[in-house]
């Protein structure tokens, strides 16, 4: 019997061992690990429901196609910041979107990192033009989501464009790199 299981951000690799175990005797008991969450695994079970409702956050892979509505989401926001960028401008927000979504600092989707309060901007709102700039930021966008570019911009999670001057708020962060029109810190 195979299952496939997302792993969420925060579980601990003791608790992957335990399921890579259980899953290898057939889901039979688990024996207890030192330091094991109990909210995920049992001395003697699974707990199938609970797993199920904590282990839904999307993973990010390299051979799957991004869903449609993630490329989407990323397509506008890409499109709108950036369309105007080179196109190494446009990548770099990309896998911005890409890196607070791994961080665990902000939502783990796309779509929740792009509706964020304070950070893009309603992407349901938005209708952009499909045009050649609309191809291209999902081409950006499909690259950054299947992790087939070099990063632009290692680490980066904040930005601001060239023109604004940087708040405390960025004063305090590393920067990364200027890229066209925007900054990029950590």
């Amino acid at each position: 019997m195979t299952f496939a299981v997302r792993i969420s951000k925060g579980m601990k690799a003791k608790a992957l061992m335990a399921l890579a175990i259980a899953g290898t005797a057939g889901l039979a008991s688990a024996a207890p690990l030192p330091d094991y969450d109990p909210q995920f695994i049992s001395s003697t079970s699974l707990n199938l429901q609970t797993l199920d409702a904590n282990l839904s956050a999307p993973v990010r892979t390299t051979a799957a196609e991004p869903s449609p509505r993630e490329l989407e989401c990323m397509a506008k926001v890409v499109h709108h910041e950036a369309a105007n960028q080179p196109r190494a401008g446009q990548l770099a927000v990309a896998q911005l979107m890409m890196n607070r979504m791994e961080s665990g600092r902000f939502a783990d989707t796309i779509c929740g990192v792009a509706a964020q309060r304070g950070q893009f901007f309603d992407v349901d709102a938005y209708t952009p033009r499909q045009d050649a700039r609309w191809d291209v930021a999902m081409e950006v966008s499909r690259e950054a989501m299947t992790d087939s570019a070099k990063p632009v911009v290692p680490g980066a999670l904040f930005y601001h464009a060239n023109t604004q001057g940087a708040t405390s708020f960025f004063r305090t962060r590393q920067r990364v790199a200027t890229l066209g029109d925007h900054i990029f810190y950590r």
